[in-house]
């Protein structure tokens, strides 16, 4: 019985040895195949996609550049002499009349006199040409003495060119490089090396009279010597031409002389100003005058842009005033001439949003798109959730919840513009939210998804 009871025992323990050993077994292979299942997937193996909804689509090209005042006006001179004084400075109110700034006298003046006098005494000895007079050696005298005088005159105009064309260089060389505003510096650039560049020709010009000096110093000398010398002095120049060409000058002088006192010819505020005391007018321009509280956009297109922009696209703009807002205008000008200041074509914005400008300000800088499409918010999916049928239609996958799976439901779509990325779709069978299936040529219609953070 002893015996019995021992050997049941036994058993009893290999059974549940048994038992065991398949138990451990069977949770092994259990935990390798979930293993191996877990190696052998790819974290990435889901299916993407995107919620149907309205998205801005457009093409547009980018331009920079500044709010302005939009009744802005330009104060501009053809007076060539040193800038005396500027009485108004950038942002002062100007009534129309009030004096901006004046110009240097003193050297017009001599310049007048000089020549008025040279004009009667060339008169009064080529009147001599026509009477017995003529060939005498006071007239040979004073022939030879107006042509060293217009020599002079024309050596002496010349080193002035050179002088008054050298400061303006340095004061713009000078201007560029103290000031730290990337548009000042383009600005002043091109301005230096403008003047930069006239510096050799005018030398050459000097070069040239005073070479023409040296003849008629020349000939002075040898009519002092010989009267023989006085035809030589007469073919050197032809004297009606000489006298037209010193009235025309002059005529310029004495107009630059009612013009070097500068006056406001609007009321408004200073926008720009350009003038300094001791500089010169810059391409004739010394200010600009506006009005606050109407602006419109002046902004720089590109050179590879520039045939792409046409008068009466619509455009928006952001400044560093209104932060992210985008402000709605329109394309009222294109130039053709290419601006190196302002590195590309200058475009004109009108600013149709009127409700912005008491938040604008003159010269703030903007950031514009000039519109050549721009379809607004509308219905659009990715651009590979879209697939042709191959008979002129297209279709999108949508992913469909069926129980505990989502499958993929084919629906046919009408397609629109084609922006960058998406697309424009219409179809009765979508609504804002659905989800689009992208990689759509890779499934089929009943496709198992997988989605990830979704359950399927």
């Amino acid at each position: 019985m002893k015996e019995k009871s021992i050997r049941n025992k036994k058993k009893t323990r290999k059974i549940i040895k048994t038992v065991i050993f398949w138990v451990l077994l069977a949770a092994f292979l259990g935990w390798f195949a979930s293993l191996r299942i877990s190696l052998d997937s790819n974290p990435n193996d889901y299916d993407y996609v995107i919620p149907f909804e309205s998205r801005v689509l457009n093409d547009y090209r980018s331009a920079t550049g500044k709010v302005v005042m939009n009744d802005i006006q330009t104060v501009s001179t053809n007076v060539t002499q040193k800038i005396k004084s500027v009485n108004v400075k950038l942002g002062d109110h100007v009534n129309e009349g009030d004096v901006l700034c004046e110009f240097e006298s003193a050297d017009l003046d001599e310049q007048i006199q000089r020549i008025e006098k040279f004009i009667a005494d060339k008169k009064a000895a080529d009147s001599l040409d026509s009477n017995s007079e003529a060939g005498s050696a006071e007239y040979s005298r004073k022939q030879a003495s107006l042509q060293v005088e217009s020599a002079s005159m024309a050596v002496a105009s010349a080193r002035k060119l050179y002088d008054d064309t050298y400061a303006k260089y340095s004061e713009y060389f000078d201007k560029c490089y103290a000031t730290s505003d990337p548009n000042e510096q383009a600005m002043y650039y091109n301005m230096y090396t403008q003047y930069q560049q006239q510096l050799e020709p005018i030398n050459d010009q000097i070069r040239a009279a005073q070479k023409t000096l040296d003849q008629a110093k020349e000939a002075q000398k040898r009519v002092a010597e010989s009267l023989s010398s006085s035809d030589y002095i007469k073919t050197l120049t032809d004297s009606e031409a000489e006298i037209r060409d010193y009235e025309e000058q002059l005529k310029k002088l004495k107009e630059e002389k009612e013009n070097l006192v500068v006056k406001a010819p609007k009321s408004g505020i200073i926008a720009d100003c350009y003038a300094s005391e001791g500089g010169y007018a810059f391409d004739g321009g010394l200010f600009r005058i506006g009005t606050l509280g109407s602006y419109k956009v002046e902004a720089y297109v590109n050179s590879k842009d520039i045939l792409d922009i046409k008068t009466g696209m619509e455009a928006s703009f952001k400044t560093t005033l209104t932060g992210a807002e985008e402000i709605g205008g329109k394309v009222t000008k294109v130039s053709d001439i290419y601006n190196a200041a302002g590195d590309g074509y200058a475009v004109e914005l009108e600013i149709t949003d009127k409700s912005v400008m008491d938040k604008l300000r003159h010269n703030v800088y903007t950031s514009a798109k000039i519109y050549l499409v721009n379809m607004g918010s509308i219905p659009a999916v990715q651009y590979d959730a879209l697939v042709d049928d191959g008979n002129g239609g297209n279709y999108v996958f949508k992913a469909v919840k069926k129980g505990d799976e989502y499958v993929a439901e084919k629906v046919s779509v009408k397609k629109g513009y084609e922006a960058d990325f998406y697309v424009e779709v219409t179809s009765d069978q979508l609504n804002e939210g659905d989800l689009i299936v992208g990689n759509a040529s890779e499934h089929h219609e009943g496709d198992k998804l997988k989605i990830k953070g979704m359950a399927g």
